[in-house]
């Protein structure tokens, strides 16, 4: 059974509709030999009988309910344990007394076989009902335990998947805005174009990937652009975009390739020398592989170690694909190349 499977049984048991049926099954369980009998199943009817299974069910109900929601709540959850215990004592001695009175003693029995017949008759079938009613309750004690920890998880993991995604916007615009600079300082008439470009950045950014997942296609269109838009600053890099496989049918996360190209848009790609950015993208149908290598410039700008990029989609990495990813990024004097697999069905 799988994660999700356990995940949805634990919510089934949970579910306040169907506490009065869980209910109602315990005790069917719990008396079946007894109901058995009034049937006529397991030995011949007998109207006293009915008497006697009656009272008795009332009083192990009695004892059952006054554990589960006043001695457990008030003393045994409050670290009142010994109070707790000589209560819950105190209750199984009282049922067991007026058990005892409702059945017949034993003429010829001695007294220690009265006392042996009282334990293993009435006394031991007491505590193996209220001990399974207890271990029933606090087994659905700790699975809402669970569940809240579960969603206070699942909360943190997206407050903290929104601030990072949020943190990539203005990191993004950033860097455009001083593509722009350079750009209306160097080829005033190419900036109108860059303008156009980065309203189109923009707007993918803000409305067509509110969602958690995108569509592969309009991701790698968004990569495209923001290429476009940069190769219109650094002119002398020759930038490589390959394609294998149907782009349109898969679904990842917004920018989790992103960082990467801007990476080696950044660090790699030169205006005075020659350099070079390869992109690969091979889509199959369980996974997606990303492959990025960028040339490193000979007197190449020190990266600074406070860069949210990389550490940004590492994170997002781990909280969107748990064991579903593998990354490699190998970094030498003349090469920078980064591997990045996804396991993906959608």
């Amino acid at each position: 059974m799988n994660q999700y499977s356990y995940t949805k049984a634990f919510e089934w048991i949970l579910n306040e509709k169907y506490r009065i049926g869980f209910h109602v099954l315990f005790w069917v369980v719990m008396y079946l030999d007894e109901f058995l009998a009034i049937f006529g199943i397991t030995q011949a009817f007998e109207t006293e009988y009915i008497k006697y299974v009656i009272l008795a069910f009332l009083l192990d109900l009695a004892m059952v309910y006054l554990n589960l929601y006043v001695l457990i709540p008030f003393l045994l959850l409050k670290n009142k344990v010994w109070q707790y215990l000589s209560l819950t004592l105190l209750s199984i001695f009282v049922i067991n007394l007026n058990n005892l009175t409702l059945d017949d003693p034993c003429p010829d029995c001695t007294t220690q076989e009265l006392i042996t017949d009282f334990i293993i008759s009435t006394f031991l079938p007491t505590i193996t009902l209220l001990g399974t009613a207890i271990a029933v309750k606090i087994f659905k004690m700790f699975l809402q335990n669970q569940s809240q920890i579960n969603e206070l998880e699942q909360s943190s993991l997206k407050t903290e998947l929104a601030y990072l995604k949020d943190q990539i916007n203005p990191h993004s615009l950033f860097n455009a805005l001083n593509n722009i600079y350079v750009q209306s300082r160097k080829r005033p008439e190419e900036a109108s174009e860059s303008i156009l470009l980065l309203s189109d950045l923009l707007r993918y950014q803000l409305y067509d990937c509110a969602k958690e997942k995108v569509y592969l296609s309009g991701e790698v269109d968004y990569l495209k652009n923001y290429l476009k838009f940069d190769a219109l600053r650094k002119n002398k890099a020759k930038i490589n975009f390959n394609i294998t496989g149907d782009v349109n049918r898969k679904m990842v996360a917004p920018f989790i390739f992103l960082p990467f190209i801007e990476n080696a848009v950044k660090h790699g790609a030169s205006l005075e020398n020659e350099s070079f950015i390869d992109i690969n993208l091979d889509i199959k149908e369980g996974s997606i592989d990303f492959k990025i290598e960028n040339s490193i410039p000979k007197q190449k700008t020190k990266i600074p170690k406070g860069g949210i990029g990389l550490a940004n989609v590492k994170r997002r990495l781990e909280l969107l694909y748990p064991q579903k990813h593998t990354l490699k990024i190998t970094d030498d004097d003349q090469l920078f190349k980064v591997q990045l697999h996804l396991d993906n069905n959608i």
